[in-house]
Order: C-alpha cells, then sequence, then structure tokens
C-alpha cells in the first residue's frame, strides 16, 4: 500500500490537550446568540484539518447536550477524499467510521434532505454503523447538511441514547453547520495553499538537484528521489525515448526482476505507447478495465503516465504506479506535469553532456589514428635516377586505413606498397600497423612476392576477425632493368599506361589480407619503357560520388592520366585530385583518397 502523502499528512486524531476548548467550559444558562459566539471562536481559532475536525465535533456535544456527534466531510482529488468521525462524550474519543459507507451516505445526502433544515431520516445502513460504533441504541439522532457557496461539504450529526433527549439541537445544530462549513472550507483551502506552496518548494528543490550533476545517471536517480517526496508511488519506470520516438532506455523502481522484465512490454505499445504517440498524459483509476494496459506487477491497480518533453522534444515517459484503485488525483497529474518539465531539461541537458563528451573522446580518438596513420606516410617521395615518382595522402574528416609507403629494400631496388584498411578509426590505424609490421618484417627476409603476401595473410588471420581485412598492392621496382613486380590482394586495380596510350590493368595476386589462412598469391613482371605510367591508388579515388549519385569510376582516371602525359608525377597527382573535387558533391562523405604515381623517363 502507498504511504501517506507528505503533502496530504495524517488523518489520526490528535490530543485534546492541543485544542482550544477554554471558552467551551461553563456554558450554562447562556443564550444560543453567546453560545454560537463561543463556538465560532473555537471553530476559527485553527486551520489545521486535523484539529478542527475534533474541535467541531466537541463543540457540537457540548453545546447541544448530546452524548456523541457524527462529522461527514468530502474532499474531492485528495489521498482522503472521505472523512467520517465519530466522538463518542462517554469515553471522549473520537473514532473513524467507515470510509465506505461515509462515500455512500454522501451519495444519500446530495440526493435528500434540505440543507437548510435538521432531519433524522437517513439511511438503515448509515444509522447501524454510527450505533455498533458508539455502543447503545439512539432513540434521537439529529443531522444536517454541510454547505459552502451552494456545494456540499458532508454532514454532521448529534446522538442522544436512552434520554433521547438533545437540548438546543434544533435551534442551534444548523447555524453551528454553517459556521463549521466556513471554518473546514477554510481550513481545506489553507491545506490546498500549504500543499502547493509545499510542491512549489518540492519543484524548486528538485530542480536544484536535477540541474547539480550532468551526469544521466544521478539526474535519472534524483529524478525518482524527487517523484517520491512529491506524489509517493508502489512502483516507476522512466522510459527514455530517442529522437526517432523509440524507447532506448528504461530505469525502473519497485518493480522487482520479474517486473522488469516486463516493463519492456509496456514500450512503444500500450499506455506508455499511446503517452508517447499522442504527447498527453493519462491517469486511469483501474488498470484491469483499460485493454491498453501492459501489466508489469500483479498489485498494481491504478497507473499514472505522463510525458516528458524537454521544449517540444519528448525525451521520456514518466510511469508511476500505485497499488489501489483510484489512487490519482487531479492535483498530482498538475504537479507530476509541471515536475515533468524540470526532468526533461535535465534529462536532455545530461544527454548533450554525454554526446559533447562522446564527441570529444571520438575526436581524441581520431587524432590518435591521424597520428597513427601519420607515421606509416613516407616523409617524400625517393629521387630515382631514370623515374619520376610521387604518392599521396589526403586523409577524409574521418581517419580510414589508407596507407602507401616506398621501401628500400637493395641497391636498384625499391619496394612500393598501397593499401587500404576495412573500417575507420584507431581499430583501422592499428590494423594497418600490424600490416606494415609485418609487411616490412617479411621484405627484410628477401622472400619472393608471392610468399610475402601469404605470410603476411596468414600473419593477419591470426590477429584479426574477417570483418578487418586488407586490400594492398606489393611491388618491386628494379631500377635498373625497368622491371616491375608486383602481387594484388584484392585491391583496386594498378594502371599501367604505355606510352602509346594502351591500358593495362594490374590485377594479378590474389583475395584479400586477413580473411582466408590459406590463401595464396600470384605475382607477375612486367617490363617498363620511357613515357610509361604507373599509377596505384585506393577506394577514395574510383568512389568518389558525384551529386547525382554516380561514382567517379576508373574510367575518369584514365582520362586524366591520358590529358597528363608528359606532366611531372607531382602534377599529375594534382590533375586527379582537381578532377575529383570538381566531380563530388561537396556536401557528400568522403573517403581518404591515396594514390602513388611512377613516370618512367
Amino acid at each position: 500500500m502507498v504511504a501517506s502523502s507528505t503533502l496530504e499528512g495524517d488523518q489520526q486524531g490528535v490530543s485534546t490537550s492541543m485544542m482550544p476548548f477554554a471558552d467551551l467550559v461553563g456554558l450554562e444558562g447562556k443564550s444560543d446568540a453567546e453560545l454560537l459566539i463561543v463556538a465560532a471562536r473555537a471553530m476559527h481559532s485553527t486551520l489545521k484539518l486535523n484539529d478542527l475536525y475534533e474541535v467541531t465535533l466537541r463543540v457540537l456535544t457540548l453545546l447541544t447536550g448530546a452524548q456523541g456527534a457524527v462529522l461527514l466531510v468530502q474532499r474531492p482529488r485528495t489521498h482522503h477524499p472521505i472523512i467520517f468521525k465519530m466522538l463518542k462524550e462517554s469515553d471522549g474519543i473520537v473514532c473513524d467510521l467507515p470510509v465506505g459507507e461515509g462515500r455512500a451516505f454522501l451519495d444519500w445526502l446530495g440526493e435528500h434532505g434540505d440543507h437548510a433544515a435538521c432531519f433524522d431520516d437517513i439511511p438503515e445502513q448509515t444509522r447501524k454503523v454510527v450505533e455498533q460504533n458508539h455502543g447503545t441504541h439512539l432513540n434521537a439522532v439529529r443531522w444536517v447538511k454541510l454547505v459552502i457557496r451552494g456545494r456540499l461539504l458532508g454532514a454532521l450529526g448529534v446522538l442522544a441514547g436512552n434520554s433521547g433527549y438533545l437540548p438546543r439541537a434544533d435551534t442551534l445544530l444548523v447555524p453551528l453547520a454553517e459556521q463549521a462549513a466556513i471554518a473546514l472550507d477554510n481550513a481545506i483551502l489553507y491545506r490546498r495553499a500549504e500543499r502547493q506552496s509545499l510542491e512549489t518548494q518540492i519543484l524548486l528543490e528538485s530542480s536544484r538537484l536535477l540541474m547539480s550533476s550532468l551526469d544521466l545517471d544521478e539526474v535519472l536517480d534524483e529524478i525518482m528521489n524527487s517523484l517520491q517526496k512529491a506524489i509517493p508511488y508502489d512502483a516507476v519506470g522512466i522510459f527514455l525515448v530517442n529522437s526517432k520516438g523509440e524507447v532506448e532506455r528504461i530505469v525502473d523502481r519497485g518493480y522487482g526482476p520479474e517486473g522488469r522484465s516486463c516493463l519492456e512490454g509496456k514500450a512503444g505499445k500500450g499506455l506508455v505507447g499511446w503517452v508517447a504517440s499522442t504527447g498527453k498524459p493519462l491517469v486511469i483509476d483501474d488498470v484491469s478495465k483499460d485493454s491498453r494496459y501492459e501489466k508489469a506487477r500483479e498489485a498494481t491497480r491504478s497507473e499514472m503516465v505522463v510525458p516528458i518533453f524537454a521544449g517540444e522534444l519528448l525525451v521520456g515517459i514518466f510511469n508511476v504506479e500505485r497499488d489501489v484503485l483510484a489512487g490519482f488525483f487531479e492535483a498530482e497529474l498538475d504537479l507530476v506535469h509541471a515536475f515533468a518539465q524540470h526532468a526533461g531539461v535535465a534529462i536532455e541537458r545530461a544527454r548533450m553532456h554525454a554526446a559533447s563528451m562522446e564527441q570529444r573522446r571520438i575526436m581524441a580518438e581520431l587524432q590518435t589514428a591521424r597520428s597513427i596513420q601519420k607515421t606509416f606516410q613516407p616523409e617524400k617521395a625517393p629521387i630515382i635516377e631514370g623515374f619520376d615518382v610521387a604518392g599521396v595522402n589526403i586523409p577524409s574528416e574521418e581517419v580510414g586505413g589508407d596507407y602507401y609507403d616506398f621501401i628500400n629494400i637493395v641497391d636498384g631496388q625499391l619496394g612500393i606498397a598501397i593499401a587500404d584498411v576495412a573500417g575507420k578509426g584507431i581499430p583501422a590505424a592499428l590494423i594497418m600497423a600490424s600490416f606494415r609490421a609485418s609487411l616490412i618484417a617479411e621484405i627484410r627476409n628477401n622472400y619472393a612476392l608471392r610468399v610475402i603476401m601469404k605470410k603476411v595473410n596468414r600473419l593477419l588471420c591470426e590477429r584479426n576477425d574477417s570483418a578487418r581485412f586488407v586490400t594492398a598492392i606489393y611491388g618491386v621496382l628494379d631500377t635498373r632493368n625497368r622491371v616491375l613486380t608486383f602481387s594484388n590482394a584484392g585491391h583496386n586495380p594498378g594502371v599501367l599506361r604505355r606510352a602509346d596510350g594502351t591500358v593495362i590493368l594490374l590485377k594479378e595476386g590474389g583475395t584479400a589480407l586477413g580473411i582466408f589462412k590459406d590463401s595464396k598469391y600470384d605475382e607477375r613482371a612486367i617490363s617498363l619503357a620511357s613515357g610509361d605510367l604507373v599509377v596505384f591508388y585506393t577506394d577514395g579515388v574510383t568512389e568518389a560520388t558525384g551529386k547525382d549519385g554516380s561514382m567517379y569510376e576508373l574510367e575518369r582516371l584514365i582520362d586524366v592520366l591520358h590529358a597528363s602525359v608528359g606532366k611531372p608525377a607531382q602534377e599529375i597527382v594534382t590533375a586527379v585530385q582537381e578532377s575529383i573535387h570538381a566531380f563530388a558533391d561537396p556536401e557528400g562523405a568522403w573517403d581518404d583518397i591515396t594514390m602513388v604515381v611512377i613516370r618512367i623517363l
């Protein structure tokens, strides 16, 4: 069961020593007018409802000479909507009568009796309940309605036992009821104002606490703590919603392990789904009668679901449950709705902070990857008699896995490598570092190219999963004999443009490295002559995307090579870059552009 709200207060009786009864002593012989003045002074001496209930009952018994008194008050939309109390003059004790009978009596009062006159004809069940709790047969009972501004507030009753005598009841009960109605209404308004003030304090304190942290977990924990202070709950779930309106995270209290697994059933459907789609709050008095309800707890009887907005952006849903029927009231919905606005700002603020921190982490990772990648690239192209060599790597905003290198083997032999790792960021940079180290280690063992590629492939298969493969071309330029020997491991085909304009694609080799452990590789040797041009490149060149969605493709690259005949290698590199930039969509995604150009003089 839900504990009594800290905003409503305890409804039990309090010590009579606190009551202002001094004026109620020695009233014999006073006129009705004098008695009413004393009664008014007593009933208007406090704005505390709990005190006023007892003051009213004692005033009734003392001024009318009754053997007991009954007070019935209705306070809709509160935790204690029905107050039904009786004072037994014999023992001076105020006790509570059954709330259900009080509700039935109120319904009867709404349809019977003149509010301006006393009456004694009441429902038989109400009479029985009063007699049973009083402990004696009642020979006389007089009642009068409590009415304020035309609204039924409740009723007052005075009781007579064996004597059946109620002195002054007929003359005092109606004016006493008028004074009691005014006093009770004032106290109820005061309680409401007190509650609103306390709610405002809770909201301000909650807002301060929520804004004191940028950690989303801490913010969510404080939201649930603050919500418990505002409206005690038996269970609460907070469903965080992403920009697409999808529930991405659920935090909860009170559901337990089994209920927690059932909470996912509420996401996207049920009452939570309805609120997420409409942006409107819901209060369900009896969840068993709502077909949209998705059960997560056996004990739940009523539920409140409130959207959490940050401005106009839906960031989450409150799902609050209680184990009593009709457990939520209009005032609580207003409070949670106001609280949700503070919570929404805090949640979005924490999310933005987390996104900012993640962005910083990614930028730091990219910077590290760029630093790693930069160490792979040669500082300058080698100067070789009879050859003009140039290379370039233009990284995209995201660090890719492109790599090229010139490797001195022995006099008259230059190793040329170009490669591309599937993926981006530090993982790609680290795999490329592994590839480069393995390649250089095997080159120094003076193996044939097909053996080097096989061994590098085997090493990569042992260290990586198949999703992180490497495409590469490794070649050896014999500068004395003008022979290029190469092996292509699943890479874009190199281009050999002969001096007469003939184009040969350099494809021979095998599969990409790091996928199949037992892959075999071929090698090919080609003779070079003056005027020939060899170009190696990565897919950032041929897969650059234009505004119409088409790709740059190999044909455009070859056209640029034809148009650049006779130009220095570096100028050819520049011509290709300019061609790609003129073609590509400046708003589109870019990949690294890496090229090696070898011009035979």
